[in-house]
């Protein structure tokens, strides 16, 4: 037996596969408070380490015992049913129903695929693969299929669980959301569509923790999937056997690899510095030794191979030279007729040195001929589907009668024993030199075996070399500087780590000890602090104290000066058109709200202004309807400054121009440019502190003739059944205040009947979408107000409500609504927005009133204030929070019921609030309720251990014994030492 024994090409490669499993699974064999997830894990390395001991002994063993290799290999697949045992149980169990049936039903499928390969195998012919090297059966498609079974199997756990456990929030996710609120057709449409795209963006970006490692073992599933598609490529004849397994070797040690660092850096067990450094040390090194074994090996074949064709050569040299005298390597020299055909030739034996004839030659040609057979026609199953057996080995013998084999090239007999044979051609008459197949595997092996001591070698010399250096370099100073830290977390700051040598541990040692030295003399100098406190803090109060009335008087004259503005803005911005057949309707929203002598108002710069002109002349006259709309620059009081200059201005021009129902002597045209004209004058005269946009316009109220001037304001907007769209597209004139490089022209445009024109400032467009890493995203598409006015069909109020569900507006905000010639035109409701603004201020107050109460210790006067303020508007979600809060901790659970419910229905990505509502419900006995809220803040929350025991004790209370326990358990994973659990396990009669 031990002259069987012969390392091929690839004995190294698999070698270092099983080396490589062997020492990854001590690792977790080793590690302190295993959890089942490892087990399962050791047990998946236990089956693929089985599988690359059998190849091992297949690819050393030259004998035909070694064809029983494939029960080992085969063994791979309890290995994956190991693997679909870890899926279902990392980082947690959340199918603990289904991993019951479905881990021992592939056990089963195992076990069965492994007894009936071995028994269809057990006196099966064992046959021969030269491209292998190596002995095996012509079997194993059954074992194949349930191998990729049970890997599908574990392939679908990852992908549900990675999408489980997905905080995902993208565009996909949005459409989803969005289509819940459609009809049923229409919502069973978009949301088949998207369900491929959202599912592949959950597991593209998990964004939580669990779902991140998750998706690193769904990564290893891919690599698995490389490694199956390399050997149908390999079956298919596309690859070659060494190709194969290099690409086989390569994958499976980068699989392996990113297992252990996906499990070492996501579970939930500890881990050692150490068995990190030296598994990523063992994997690397086994990588690269194994490729230079590949390398070597291969190199050492074609070395030779070229040996073998200079004795070819001499051999032809001799023929043609008539002489016999043979290289003493050449074992024997055969020819026939040229011509195609892989066998069945008539061959004449020139030279034999172990006695060939033609008996010995047929069987032999008989053996390698059903061999090439049965493989050609596997590669002709896929070419020629639905085709049968007999038709398929048809079309092979006659693919291998047409065969021309190549010249100068390795080829393979069998002929009582194996040889390698290089052909030539002279003239007619092709000749066959053969050489000894074992000496040429001799040779290989004396490398090989080599280059297996050293990478078995090189790997213990890791295992015990690396942790006593390590030791001494690396985990000592770690050491000595957690337990500086420790100490330091006791109290003790008189710690002095030891510092060896000045590297990155001993420069961190360095500066341990100097931030404990600041803290110790911090502590010292707060010590003597403390000894004179009350001193001090009776100096440091009286400066408090001083400084504190300095800055109130300066907020009161702060707020006095906001205030007067208020008042003095509020006459100038008036919708004073009075036509029957222009309509206008304005709303403002200043960004600056503020409070003086309890009373709210707001500052800005926004301006609307309307009113009615008459131009022509006493007898002949045309009536007109202006509107402005303006935004000054600036903030606050600056902006308020320039609206206020605005307001004068325009309020002085329409005061002259139709006071006591004068008619003016001008065209539309002349007006409006004397109009920019004036204007423009008066903040020119500010020299550029005071600039402000504006868009003037007249309707003729008969034609709807509209004559207007927009200096750099946002575009208007024109709704004509139901389209939203510009009537400018390009700036034609700078701010009022600013010299422009453009010409001054009044622009005109025809109005219909039921046509509207929305003017707004540019707080419509300025709105905060979200915040991402400390960055703010603001909207940057002035397209996205067509739509909001297209939604809202024009209406003033919707339009307003439609800007804010899109995002927070960091703007003042104006909108002016005029309609020509409308059908059942809304009535001005100037009064009832301002009635609206009171009412918010008034909320506002009653807000700030409640809170500062319950900070005061006054909750259920919190609570009275709060009610009052619910009763006037129960939409006010920050007024519901601080009313359900407040009720909740105050133990009104009804109030807290009703209120948080209303809460969630609009804002439902709260947990905790889900949470103190599941709570409430069940203090008043609304179990049912309770445990769909709780539901709620597991699927939010899963590793949330009290939800967890909460939602374990709901369903003991309801009869649900199962989801109790299976609850319970979760939460014990998670905190084993927790009292609550301890105390269900006692009611739940679970054993300890």
């Amino acid at each position: 037996m031990e002259a069987s024994i012969l390392f091929s090409h690839h004995a190294s490669g698999v070698f270092s596969l099983f080396l490589l499993t062997f020492v990854l699974s001590g690792f977790l064999v080793f590690k302190k408070n295993r959890t089942l997830p490892t087990y399962y894990l050791i047990i998946m390395y236990l089956g693929y380490g089985t599988m690359f001991f059998g190849y091992f002994l297949s690819y050393s063993i030259f004998n035909p015992l070694a064809a029983y290799h494939r029960y080992l290999t085969v063994s791979v697949i309890f290995g994956i049913v190991g693997f679909i045992g870890f899926c279902y149980h990392f980082p947690k169990n959340i199918y603990p129903k289904e991993s019951k049936i479905v881990i021992p039903l592939s056990l089963i499928i195992a076990v069965a695929a492994w007894i009936h390969f071995v028994i269809k195998t057990a006196g099966m012919e064992k046959i021969y693969l030269f491209s292998a090297h190596h002995y095996s059966f012509d079997f194993g498609r059954e074992a194949s299929f349930a191998i990729l079974l049970c890997f599908i199997i574990s392939t679908v756990i990852l992908i549900r669980k990675t999408i489980h456990f997905s905080r995902y929030t993208g565009i996909f996710q949005q459409w989803d959301t969005s289509a819940s609120s459609l009809a049923l057709p229409a919502r069973i449409l978009v949301k088949t569509l998207i369900f491929l795209p959202l599912n592949i963006m959950r597991i593209l970006l998990p964004a939580r923790k669990e779902g991140i490692a998750l998706r690193a073992f769904l990564l290893t599933v891919i690599l698995n999937i490389l490694n199956a598609y390399n050997n149908v490529l390999n079956k298919s004849g596309v690859l070659s056997y060494d190709t194969y397994a290099i690409t086989y070797f390569i994958l499976s040690v980068i699989t392996i690899f990113f297992i252990q660092s996906a499990y070492l850096n996501h579970s939930p067990e500890p881990t050692s510095f150490m068995g990190k450094i030296l598994s990523s040390a063992v994997v690397t090194v086994v990588l690269a030794l194994g490729a230079i074994s590949y390398i070597t090996l291969f190199s050492t074949d074609k070395s030779i191979e070229k040996e073998d064709l200079v004795e070819m050569n001499s051999v032809k040299t001799e023929i043609r030279n008539g002489d016999t005298n043979f290289p003493p390597n050449v074992r024997y020299v055969l020819s026939r007729p040229v011509g195609p055909g892989m066998f069945d030739h008539k061959y004449e034996i020139l030279f034999s040195k172990d006695g060939l004839n033609q008996t010995i030659l047929k069987e032999g040609e008989k053996y390698y001929k059903n061999q090439q057979l049965k493989e050609r026609v596997e590669k002709n199953r896929k070419l020629h589907k639905g085709k049968s057996e007999s038709e398929l080995e048809t079309i092979t013998l006659k693919e291998m009668k047409d065969t021309n084999l190549p010249l100068s090239s390795r080829l393979y007999r069998v002929a009582g024993d194996f040889y390698i044979h290089y052909d030539f051609e002279i003239g007619q008459i092709r000749y066959e030199v053969g050489f000894a197949y074992q000496e040429f595997r001799q040779v290989i092996h004396d490398v090989a075996r080599w280059l297996i001591l050293i990478i078995f070698g090189t790997t213990i010399f890791i295992l015990i070399a690396f942790p006593i250096l390590l030791r001494v370099s690396l985990i000592h100073p770690l050491n000595n500087l957690l337990s500086g830290v420790e100490k330091v977390n006791h109290g003790d700051l008189n710690v002095n780590v030891r510092i060896k040598t000045m590297d990155e541990i001993g420069f961190l040692s360095l500066s341990f000890n100097s931030m404990v030295d600041s803290i110790r003399v911090a502590r010292e100098q707060l010590q003597e602090h403390a000894d004179h406190l009350e001193e001090k803090v009776e100096e440091r109060t009286k400066e408090v104290q001083e400084k504190m009335e300095e800055v109130q008087r300066l907020k009161i004259q702060q707020d006095g000066d906001y205030f007067l503005t208020s008042l003095l803005a509020k006459p100038l911005f008036y919708n004073a058109n009075k036509s029957p057949k222009v309509n206008t309707s304005f709303l403002i929203r200043q960004k600056k709200y503020f409070e003086f002598r309890n009373k709210q108002g707001e500052l800005g710069g926004d301006i609307c202004l309307t009113g009615n002109l008459r131009l022509g002349t006493p007898d002949n006259y045309k009536k007109f309807t202006m509107a402005m709309n303006g935004d000054a620059m600036g903030k606050s009081m600056q902006g308020a400054g320039g609206s206020l200059v605005m307001g004068v201005v325009m309020n002085s021009i329409m005061a002259r121009s139709a006071a006591n129902k004068r008619v003016l002597a001008k065209t539309p045209e002349e007006w409006l440019a004397e109009t920019y004209t004036e204007i423009h004058s008066v903040f020119k005269s500010f020299d550029g502190t005071m600039v402000i946009s504006a868009t003037v316009a007249l309707i003729d109220d008969e034609t709807g003739e509209m004559f207007y001037w927009n200096a750099e304001h946002p575009f208007s907007v024109l709704y004509r059944d139901g389209k939203a769209s510009f009537i400018e597209n390009t700036l034609e004139l700078r701010k009022l205040g600013l010299d422009s490089e453009f010409e001054f022209k009044v622009k005109k445009f025809q109005l219909h009947p039921g046509d509207l024109i929305i003017l707004a400032s540019d707080g419509r467009d300025d709105l905060l979408l979200s915040v991402h890493n400390e960055k703010r995203i603001i909207n940057e598409d002035e397209n996205v107000f067509l739509d909001v006015v297209e939604r809202s069909h024009g209406d003033i109020k919707s339009i307003e409500k439609n800007i804010r569900s899109i995002g927070e507006v960091i703007d003042d905000l104006s909108i002016l609504r005029i309609g020509f010639q409308e059908v059942n035109a809304p009535a001005i409701d100037q009064i009832e927005d301002r009635n609206d603004f009171a009412d918010k201020v008034v909320l506002q107050s009653l807000y700030k009133e409640g809170k500062e109460l319950y900070r005061n210790g006054e909750a259920q006067k919190a609570i009275s204030i709060l009610l009052d303020a619910y009763a006037t508007d129960n939409n006010n979600q920050k007024l519901n929070k601080l009313l359900g809060l407040i009720s909740f901790k105050e133990k009104d659970y009804p109030l807290a019921v009703k209120v948080l419910s209303k809460y969630l229905t609009q804002d439902p990505d709260t947990a905790e609030l889900w949470y103190y509502l599941s709570i409430a419900e069940k203090r008043i006995g609304n179990l049912a309720q309770s445990l769909e809220a709780a539901m709620m803040v597991n699927q939010m929350q899963p590793m949330n251990v009290q939800n967890l025991v909460h939602l374990s004790d709901l369903n003991r209370l309801l009869g649900n014994r199962e989801e109790a326990i299976g609850f319970t358990k979760s939460a014990e994973e998670i905190d084993p030492d927790n009292k609550n659990i301890r105390k269900l396990k006692k009611l739940l009669e679970m054993e300890s």
